[in-house]
């Protein structure tokens, strides 16, 4: 009766590894693929230079 009970144990602990194993690679890989798409639309999807505006009342005096 031993054995038995030791390979169900066995085997409901291979199957609990295997869906948590599936799981967490799962969350693993989509995190992944979310940093390097951001990274990409950081790099490729902006057309202008990040500035900040100028304050009020701020001229171009520079040329005085």
């Amino acid at each position: 009766m031993w054995p038995l009970v030791l390979l169900w144990l066995a085997v409901h602990a291979f199957v609990l590894a295997l869906i948590l194993g599936i799981k967490f690679v799962t969350a693993k890989t989509l995190a992944l693929i979310f940093l390097a798409g951001t990274v990409v639309w950081f790099l490729l999807g902006r057309n202008k230079p990040l500035a900040l505006p100028a304050p009020p009342g701020a001229g171009n005096d520079a040329h005085v």
